[in-house]
C-alpha cells in the first residue's frame, strides 16, 4: 500500500460527537481516514471498491449494486461517493480492505512433475490455467506455442483503456471512473494478442515480472530449450493484469473483477480451469468471513465441477525482523499490554486486527509512548483520540460502524497520519484468546517499519488463504544457491532459532538452506477458528522461472531490480544476480509454490474435468510425499509436498478403489498447530497419510476399524475417544478435544492399525496460549508481557551476510521474503 498522508480535520470529526451516530459496518473506517481514505484503500485509482453484504430478500439490483457473489454486492466510488450511499443506506453492512501485496527447472523433479507427465500422458492439453496477477510479457518465448503464436485465450489488462472491441466484456470487467464511464480494462483474445506480434506493436506486458514468473511456473512451456518448463506446458492461458500501474498494490476490487473475468471465459470456451492467486494479504479477521474471501470462494466448491482456486499462503511465517502476529491470553482481572515496536512515521498508519477466538469477551485500548490514547472499548462500541498530527481510533465486536463481518468475532485497531517513534501498545482486558495481525502503511511499512516486539509463527496464513473452501501452499526450499548470469554463486543463509522457533538463537548463528526443507518465512496454520493450513506445500525457494523483458534487472518496480548484488570476485556488484539466463531468473516465496499446484490440478482436471475443488484438495493430499528436508513445525507445513505422480495415482486409486495395507515405515502424521489450546476455543487436528511398503500408492479399502486414533493426555487416553474420518485414498483425519483446564499437560497423538502404531506418535504441549505452552517460565500472570522486549541480540534479527540480503527483506510482500541473508 502506498503512504498515507495525514488526515485533514473533518476526518477527526468521527468520535468528537458522533459516535454514537448509526453507520453501517466498514464505513466508519472511511469516514475516519476522510478524504485520505483513497490513499489507504485505492491508492491506484481513487476510486474505493466496497463489498456489501445483501440483505435476505433483497436484491443488489434494487439497491443500485452490481451483483459479485450470491448475496454479496459492490459498488466502487470516491470516498465522498461511498459515505454518500452509505449514509443513504444505513441498513447494510459494508466492508473495505487495504490493497493485497504478491506473495512471492529443479523443482519440477522434486515433484514428479516430468514423470507424472510421461506415466499418466497428461500436459495440460484442454485445460485453461488462470492467472490474476501483475500482467503477462506475452511475447515470452515460453507463453508462444511452437509455430510463434500466443498460448493465451483471453486476456484482461486493468492498465490499460478499453479498446472497444470487445465491448461487453469491458463494460462487464471493466472498472468505471468517477464519471460512470468505463476507464480501464482492456480486453483481448489470442487473436488480437497474435495481430499485435505479428506488426510488432505495444502487446500486453508486465513491468513488475511478478505475473509473468507465476505463470510460467504453472504452465510456461519452456521455450524452445525446454529448461525451465511448468508443470502443464501445453495448457492454454487466461489472464488477468489486476494492477494498474507498475505498483504492486492490488485493490481486493480489481482481483474480484479480474477472476470473475477468468471463469467468465472458462465458462464460453467450455473448459476446465483452475485460477492461481499469488497474493494476499495479513490485515483482516483470518477465519475465512471476509466478504472477498467469501466472494472467491464462491466460484468454487462441490456445485462448481470443472473449476478450481489454488492460494498462496504468504510469506508472514518469520518471527524476526518485523512480525505481522501475536496471539495471548487474557486472563480476567489483567491488562494485557501487547507491545508494537515503531520509529513512528511522517506519513504512514498501522493497523491492527484483532480476533477473538470461541467465547472471549475482551475491551480493546490503545496506548501510545506517551501515555493511553485510547481506554478499553467494549464489546460493541468504539472510541477514538485525534490530533493536528494524526488519528487513532478502536473498533470492537458488532456495532454500528464498525468493519468487522457479521459472523466473526474481534476488533480493530487503527493510527495514521504523523506520530512520535517509541512503543505502542494494543491493550487487553478481560478474558480469552486473541490473536492480532498488523499491516503497517506509508513509511511505517517501508522506511520506518513497525512491527509486533515479538512475533507467532503459528496463524500466519494471509487472507483470502484462511478460507476453508481455498486451496492454500505453503513453501518448501528446492534450491541452496545458483549462479547468476555473469556466473557468480549466490547462496541464502537463514537464522537460527530456539528449539520451538519463537526466538533467534542466542548465538546469532546463520545456516545454509537445506534441500527439501519448508521455507523458513512460510506462512503457518491453522486459522483462528481451528481450520489447518495450508492444505499442501510445493517448492517455492528457490525457483528458476521466465523473467518478463519489461521487468529486466534494473527496471523500476521489477522484482529482479536490486542495487546489492554481489559480484565477481574484485569487481563491482552486477545488479542482474537474480537473472540466471537472458530469459530466466530466480524468485522465492509462497508466490512461487501455488503455480506448482495450480499446474498439477491443471494435470488432474485433464485426466477428470468434472473434478471439484474438495475433490482436488483430497488429491493432493492423497498424493503428497512427506518433507523431503526438516520440517520443525508442526503448524507451516501441512500434510506434506506436492507430489503431482501420486495425486495423479490417487485419482485413479479414487476412480478403481483397490486394496491396499499400510506400512508403517512408509506412514506419517502431521498436526495442524505445535500446541493444543488448554481452553478448548480451537479444534487441535491429526492428519494420518497412509502408504503402501514401497510407498507408490495410498493404503485403502481395508476395514475401517482395523484403524484406530490415539490421543493421550500425560499418558492417560481421553475419555471420549476421537473419531477418524477419511478424506481421501490413504489419508485420514481426526479432532481432539482437550477437556479444558489441562494447561501444562502434553498431548500424544498418532494412530495405530491392529492394535499397533502405524505412525510414528508426537507430542505437544498444551497450553492457554503459545508462550504459556513453549515457554511457560517465561509467561507468568497469564499473559505474555515478559516476552514483550527483545534483548538487544534477538533484536538484531538478521545476521546480513551481504546488503543483498535487504532485497529480500523489502520484498517479503513480493517475490523474495524477509529472514534471510545472500553470499
Amino acid at each position: 500500500m502506498r503512504a498515507l498522508p495525514v488526515f485533514c480535520f473533518s476526518a477527526l470529526m468521527l468520535f468528537a460527537g458522533r459516535a454514537s451516530a448509526t453507520r453501517p459496518n466498514g464505513v466508519e473506517i472511511v469516514r475516519l481516514l476522510g478524504p485520505h481514505a483513497e490513499h489507504a484503500f485505492a491508492p491506484a485509482s481513487g476510486q474505493i471498491g466496497a463489498l456489501v453484504a445483501i440483505p435476505s430478500g433483497q436484491s443488489a439490483a434494487e439497491l443500485g449494486l452490481e451483483e459479485i457473489a450470491p448475496g454479496i454486492g459492490r459498488i466502487r466510488a470516491n470516498a465522498a461517493g461511498l459515505l454518500a450511499y452509505a449514509d443513504k443506506h444505513p441498513g447494510l453492512s459494508f466492508e473495505v480492505s487495504p490493497p493485497l501485496h504478491m506473495l512471492l527447472d529443479r523443482a519440477g523433479s522434486y515433484v514428479r512433475g516430468a514423470i507424472a507427465r510421461v506415466n499418466f500422458h497428461v500436459d495440460g492439453t484442454g485445460v485453461l490455467v488462470g492467472v490474476a496477477d501483475t500482467g503477462l510479457d506475452v511475447t515470452h518465448p515460453d507463453m508462444l506455442d511452437a509455430d510463434g503464436k500466443t498460448r493465451v485465450a483471453w486476456l484482461i489488462d486493468l492498465s490499460k483503456p478499453p479498446r472497444g472491441v470487445w465491448p461487453e466484456l469491458e463494460a462487464k470487467y471493466g472498472v468505471k471512473n468517477a464519471a460512470g464511464v468505463i476507464s480501464n480494462g482492456a480486453v483481448f483474445n489470442a487473436d488480437d494478442i497474435n495481430a499485435v506480434l505479428a506488426m510488432q506493436l505495444q502487446a500486453p506486458h508486465d513491468e513488475v515480472g511478478h505475473g509473468t514468473h507465476v505463470t510460467s511456473i504453472a504452465a510456461g512451456n519452456g521455450g524452445k530449450r525446454r529448461l525451465y518448463g511448468g508443470i502443464a506446458p501445453s495448457a492454454t492461458l487466461v489472464v488477468a493484469r489486476v494492477t494498474r500501474s507498475a505498483a504492486d498494490a492490488i485493490d481486493n476490487d480489481d482481483l474480484l473483477r479480474g477472476v470473475s473475468f477468468i471463469y467468465d471465459r472458462a465458462d464460453f470456451l467450455k473448459q476446465p480451469v483452475v485460477v492461481n492467486l499469488s497474493l494476499g494479504g495479513d490485515y483482516g479477521p483470518h477465519d475465512g468471513t471476509a466478504l472477498w474471501e467469501k466472494a472467491l470462494a464462491s466460484f468454487v466448491g462441490p456445485t462448481h465441477p470443472g473449476r478450481a482456486l489454488v492460494v498462496a499462503a504468504g510469506n508472514s511465517g518469520s518471527i524476526l525482523e518485523t512480525p505481522v502476529h501475536q496471539s495471548v491470553r487474557v486472563t480476567k482481572g489483567t491488562k494485557m499490554r501487547v507491545p508494537v515496536n515503531t520509529h513512528g512515521a511522517d506519513n504512514g498508519g498501522v493497523d491492527i486486527w484483532v480476533s477473538m477466538r470461541g467465547g472471549a469477551t475482551v475491551d480493546i485500548g490503545l496506548e501510545g509512548p506517551d501515555g493511553e490514547w485510547i481506554a478499553p472499548v467494549s464489546n460493541g462500541s468504539q472510541r477514538g483520540k485525534n490530533t493536528a498530527d494524526y488519528t487513532s481510533g478502536v473498533f470492537n465486536g458488532q456495532t454500528s460502524g464498525t468493519p468487522i463481518p457479521s459472523d466473526s468475532h474481534g476488533g480493530v485497531v487503527i493510527w495514521q497520519g504523523k506520530w512520535p517513534s517509541g512503543t505502542y501498545y494494543v491493550t487487553l482486558a478481560g478474558e480469552g484468546t486473541v490473536d492480532l495481525f498488523m499491516q503497517a502503511s506509508g513509511d511505517a511499512a517501508s522506511t520506518r517499519p513497525a512491527g509486533f516486539a515479538v512475533g507467532v509463527r503459528e496463524g500466519t496464513i494471509n487472507l483470502p488463504a484462511t478460507h476453508p473452501g481455498i486451496i492454500a501452499v505453503g513453501c518448501t526450499v528446492n534450491r541452496t544457491k545458483w549462479l547468476s548470469i555473469t556466473n557468480v554463486p549466490v547462496a541464502l543463509h537463514v537464522p537460527l532459532l530456539d528449539g520451538v522457533g519463537g526466538f533467534q538463537d542466542p548465538s546469532k548463528a546463520t545456516r545454509e538452506l537445506a534441500e527439501g526443507e519448508v521455507c523458513w518465512f512460510s506462512s503457518a496454520g491453522p486459522t483462528v477458528t481451528g481450520v489447518p493450513k495450508p492444505e499442501i506445500s510445493a517448492p517455492g525457494g528457490i525457483v528458476v522461472a521466465a523473467m518478463s523483458n519489461q521487468a529486466r534487472p534494473g527496471g523500476i518496480g521489477s522484482i529482479f531490480t536490486t542495487e546489492n548484488c554481489p559480484g565477481p570476485a574484485g569487481a563491482k556488484p552486477d545488479i542482474r544476480c537474480f537473472q540466471v539466463d537472458s530469459t530466466h531468473a530466480v524468485a522465492v516465496g509462497t508466490s512461487m509454490s501455488s503455480p506448482m499446484v495450480a499446474g498439477a490440478v491443471a494435470l488432474l482436471f485433464q485426466r477428470d474435468p468434472t473434478l471439484t475443488q474438495d475433490k482436488i484438495v483430497a488429491l493432493l493430499q492423497a498424493g503428497a510425499h512427506p518433507f523431503r528436508g526438516a520440517a520443525p513445525f508442526e503448524d507451516q507445513g501441512g500434510p506434506g509436498e506436492l507430489d503431482v505422480l501420486g495425486s495423479l495415482d490417487a485419482l485413479d486409486q479414487m476412480q478403481n478403489p483397490t486394496l491396499h495395507m499400510p506400512s508403517p515405515d512408509k506412514s506419517w502424521v502431521t498436526l495442524s498447530a505445535d500446541y493444543a489450546a488448554a481452553d478448548g476455543s480451537t479444534p487441535f487436528t491429526v492428519i494420518v497419510e497412509l502408504r503402501t511398503e514401497l510407498g507408490n500408492h495410498r493404503a485403502d479399502m481395508f476395514d475401517p476399524a482395523r484403524l484406530q486414533p490415539i490421543a493421550l493426555i500425560d499418558g492417560v487416553p481421553l475419555d471420549v475417544p476421537p473419531t477418524l474420518v477419511r478424506h481421501a485414498p490413504g489419508v485420514w483425519f481426526f479432532d481432539v478435544a482437550v477437556p479444558v483446564g489441562l494447561g501444562g499437560s502434553s498431548l500424544s497423538v498418532g494412530a495405530a492399525f491392529d492394535g499397533q502404531d502405524i505412525v510414528a506418535r508426537k507430542t505437544v504441549p498444551v497450553g492457554a496460549d503459545i508462550w504459556t505452552a513453549d515457554y511457560p517460565s517465561h509467561a507468568r500472570g497469564g499473559c505474555s508481557c515478559d516476552l514483550s522486549e527483545r534483548s538487544g541480540s534477538e533484536k538484531t534479527a538478521l545476521a546480513l551476510g551481504a546488503a543483498l540480503a535487504l532485497a529480500f527483506v523489502r520484498r517479503r510482500h513480493r517475490s523474495h521474503p524477509r529472514g534471510a541473508s545472500v553470499s
